[in-house]
């Protein structure tokens, strides 16, 4: 508790006395003055007549903000020591305010359990572990001041694969990877850029409206230096660009994805606060250079899928006539596995 003395210093007076001989005021300190008061003034009369007034304490949220102004009264203190208003002053005392202390409000934690588990994040494969989530809020205002995850027992992983399209939309690809995926009953995600979001935002809304996945690929797809590198105050402009763009057009989404893959804590805690979970991938089979064929393409995913892959491929970048091709070969692959091929859930 802070006190701040509105008197500096002890200052004793000689006590000025009745011609009878009797003391009939004395002499205090207050706001660095010496001051008459008649003997057996009180503390709180002479609050009052010098207008002492100690500034009351607020109640706080768990964001600093007011939820309650003046909720704890401040006090008064003699010699800097508090004391009650009632306090009978004596010759050389010193009179002080003590401000009122703003206080925050409690805390109350709730255990939440999430039988169905939760995948990691980043999300390189399509695993979910079960456990609790653990949230923390203001006891009075209920906002949110923490929530993590505990898992209560092993991962768990369906058979099941995602595919992913990244770097569109595209003029050209993005609609023919639809055709086929519509054709072939396929339901995938695919990660935009912001920029291209704003400049075919009717492939985009085409896109959503056959119930595809979409996820947030940044604005501008920075990759030099690596995404993860760069300070945080970019790290949350790309992120929330590339959200807004979508939410132009009515699309909201919990998936981002890191240009190149790039992801470390601090871009977990960016895509964190913009309500996104970083999603990366655990099947790549490099299928944007120039001069790679379908058979490759369709080669390298089928020898590397497995229950719970997330696969890479691109609908936009560059020339994307050899994914194309090589996707219906893909897509009955996984199936003939055995495998069921899903979008990528929130």
């Amino acid at each position: 508790m802070s006190v701040r003395f509105v008197a500096v210093g002890v200052t004793v007076l000689a006590l000025v006395a009745t011609g009878c001989g009797q003391r009939s005021h004395i002499s205090i300190a207050v706001g660095g003055r010496v001051e008459q008061v008649a003997a057996g003034t009180t503390l709180g009369r002479a609050a009052e007549t010098f207008g002492l007034r100690p500034r009351a304490g607020n109640l706080l949220d768990v964001e600093g903000k007011v939820l309650r102004a003046r909720a704890f009264s401040g006090g008064l203190s003699v010699d800097g020591r508090r004391a009650g208003s009632d306090t009978r002053l004596r010759a050389g005392d010193r009179i002080g305010v003590i401000g009122g202390r703003d206080r925050v409000e409690g805390v109350r934690q709730s255990v939440v359990p999430v039988p169905d588990g939760l995948p990691a994040n980043p999300q390189g494969r399509l695993v979910k572990t079960p456990g609790v989530r653990v949230i923390v809020r203001g006891a009075i205002s209920h906002k949110l001041v923490s929530s993590r995850f505990r898992p209560t027992g092993p991962p768990k992983t369906e058979r099941v694969v995602a595919l992913t399209f990244d770097d569109g939309p595209s003029p050209t690809d993005t609609l023919r990877v639809l055709k086929v995926l519509r054709r072939m009953h396929v339901r995938a995600t695919f990660f935009v850029i912001g920029y291209l979001v704003e400049a075919y935002p009717e492939i985009v809304v085409r896109v959503h409206a056959a119930k595809m996945a979409i996820g947030n690929h940044t604005y501008n797809h920075p990759e030099v230096p690596p995404f993860a590198q760069l300070p945080r105050r970019l790290l949350d402009a790309e992120i929330q660009l590339g959200a807004q763009r979508l939410g132009r057009l009515g699309i909201t989404t919990e998936l981002l994805r890191p240009p190149a893959g790039s992801s470390s804590a601090a871009v977990v805690r960016a895509a964190q606060a913009a309500g996104e979970r970083v999603v990366i991938w655990s099947v790549d089979p490099v299928d944007w250079p120039a001069g790679v064929t379908a058979m490759q393409i369709r080669r390298r995913v089928l020898e590397a899928v497995q229950p719970g892959s997330i696969v890479l491929l691109h609908d936009g970048g560059g020339d994307q006539s050899a994914t194309i091709a090589a996707l219906p070969g893909i897509i009955r692959g996984i199936r003939h596995k055995r495998l069921r091929l899903v979008p990528l859930a929130p």
